[in-house]
């Protein structure tokens, strides 16, 4: 933000004082062309950067009163020019509005029935029978990801040649763990697909399968980096991660009971 830009949001504090506070929920917060900016519109941008650190000040709200003014003259402009009316605006404008719905309707029946400690406490019991009371292995993998078998072989060969697994992967792999030299971290058996957890399960600490692993479309070259005694983690460890289990159980529940319903053709 240049000096003078600083300068005009200072004026625009100051000269709002009191009332940018106080008056706030009072009234639109500008009229663009007729258009007005709700009140709403600003306290709801307001809290969001509170919540990352900015102070609630007059400067602060002048500079996103000023923001909000810049976006309803763009958003106006792009209406003029139909802009809106393009098939791919139709799309993804659809969508955004059926995500929004979808996020309102979950956290509106999570409202009217929220998830209790209880409900965790609950989840956190069935999770820890299902996964057993036996010895159970953790893995820690890492794999080259390969458009076809012959490319993989290529990457075995290499490896028996003594390149390093890690730099194979970096320089070749098509997944995202490229940039980490494969390694996908610590892994249950069941928590990846049977025709790699089959191989992987019968590896020694830092042995590479023996042949390339097709899964669908591509081909796996896998490393054992390490194996431990899985650890369950503890129920408090574990609450955002029953919370967010217990909220799919909820949005499965719905849109069954929506299913049923339902007519559909």
């Amino acid at each position: 933000m240049t000096t003078m830009s600083k300068s005009v949001l200072l004026s625009l504090a100051l000269c709002a004082g009191v009332a940018c506070s106080a008056g706030a929920a009072e009234g639109p917060v500008a009229v663009v062309n007729g258009a007005s900016i709700p009140a709403r519109l600003m306290e709801r941008n307001v809290q969001a950067s509170v919540a990352q650190g900015q102070l609630d000040s007059p400067a602060l709200r002048a500079a996103l009163r000023q923001e909000l003014i810049a976006r309803e003259l763009m958003v106006q402009e792009a209406l003029r020019r139909g802009l809106d009316k393009r098939p791919e605006a139709e799309d993804a404008l659809l969508v955004q509005r059926q995500n929004l719905l979808l996020d309102l309707l979950l956290q509106d029946e999570l409202a009217k029935a929220p998830v209790t400690d209880a409900d965790l406490r609950q989840e956190y019991d069935r999770q820890v029978k299902l996964l057993g009371t036996g010895d159970l292995q953790q893995y820690q993998l890492a794999t080259v990801v390969l458009g076809t078998e012959a490319q993989a072989r290529e990457v075995m060969a290499a490896l028996r040649a003594g390149q390093s697994f890690e730099a194979q992967a970096k320089a070749r792999s098509l997944d995202p763990s490229k940039e980490r030299g494969g390694e996908l971290g610590w892994v249950l058996p069941d928590q990846i697909t049977p025709a790699i957890s089959n191989v992987l399960v019968n590896l020694s600490a830092g042995a590479v399968s023996a042949a390339p692993i097709q899964v669908g479309p591509y081909w796996h070259v896998i490393k054992l980096l390490a194996k431990r005694s899985y650890q369950v983690p503890s129920f408090d460890d574990s609450k955002q991660q029953l919370q967010l289990a217990l909220a799919q159980n909820r949005r499965l529940q719905l849109l069954k009971k929506l299913q049923d319903a339902a007519r559909i053709k």
